[in-house]
């Protein structure tokens, strides 16, 4: 990974706005974009690590998920970075009786008839 992306600031807890703020700065800039897109098809989860400061139960939840099921969620956000369309995140806290803490992640894009798309990643996150 590159030096640019410890350049970028960090969040704990992750919420919408803060994830926004990163996406948003990412976007802002080609090469940085092209940059996080390389690593989302390399491994998403230890780019999550590197790019939101997460607890250790957020990091071990985020592990679990599945290399290829991770890398095929954030293809379309990888996409999107390269191409330039936006990206919207919403991140969900919800309350959660079990002792494990649990992710669940989601990426969908919509098509415009007059061009480009918009991908809006979805994190939904026990406490």
């Amino acid at each position: 990974m590159t030096d640019t992306l410890t350049k970028i600031p960090r969040s704990t807890p992750v919420t919408t706005e803060d994830a926004q703020r990163v996406v948003d700065q990412i976007c802002a800039d080609d090469e940085l974009a092209w940059q996080v897109a390389a690593e989302l098809d390399r491994d998403p989860r230890r780019l999550l690590a590197k790019l939101f400061a997460l607890t250790p139960a957020r990091q071990a939840a985020v592990q679990r998920i599945k290399l290829e099921r991770a890398r095929s969620t954030f293809s379309l956000v990888a996409r999107a970075l390269r191409e330039g369309d936006r990206v919207i995140v919403r991140v969900n806290e919800v309350a959660d009786v079990a002792t494990a803490f649990k992710c669940s992640i989601s990426a969908s894009m919509e098509m415009s008839l007059t061009g480009g798309s918009t991908v809006t990643v979805e994190a939904v996150i026990s406490r």
